[in-house]
């Protein structure tokens, strides 16, 4: 019999415990781990752990419960819709106006296309930037400063 890797063995252990496993591989499972202590402990704390989840179940909630969680979830996703939608929408406006700001930068034939692919890209970048912080100043103006610190 070959030794086989501490890999294979626990591989075969989660097969056997799944009720996947061929009569085969049962065997050799069987053959790798007798006699050894330390596998054969494995394998039935496997098969204990299998036995308590297969029993689990999920809590049945009450039907109370639903109206305030798909009002939430609703609330949650047409928000972050918003915040997305506003975020886009702001990002466009300013390209436009850096692109109407710079339209003669672009349209002179004397500059190269990597230069202004360059300052394109640095000014939208930019932009983006100054999208994303002034959302999130606005969103910590909702929450208290010192939130953590004060109990209530």
């Amino acid at each position: 019999m070959t030794l086989m890797k501490d890999e294979d063995i626990q591989e075969l252990m989660m097969k056997v415990v799944d009720g996947i496993a061929s009569p085969d591989e049962e065997m050799t499972l069987a053959g790798a781990i007798r006699g050894n202590e330390k596998w054969e402990t494995e394998l039935r704390a496997f098969r204990k752990i299998k036995e308590v989840t297969d029993s689990m179940r999920f809590k049945e909630l009450p039907d109370s419960y639903w109206p305030g969680y798909w009002e939430s979830v609703y609330r949650g996703m047409e928000r972050g819709l918003g915040w997305i939608l506003l975020s886009v929408g702001a990002i466009i406006l300013l390209a436009f106006g850096m692109y109407t700001g710079l339209s003669q930068f672009y349209s002179d034939p004397g500059i190269g296309v990597l230069l202004k692919v360059g300052v394109s890209a640095a000014g939208l970048g930019v932009i983006i930037l100054l999208v994303s912080v002034v959302r999130e100043r606005l969103f910590a103006r909702k929450h208290e400063r010192y939130e953590k610190e004060v109990e209530r």
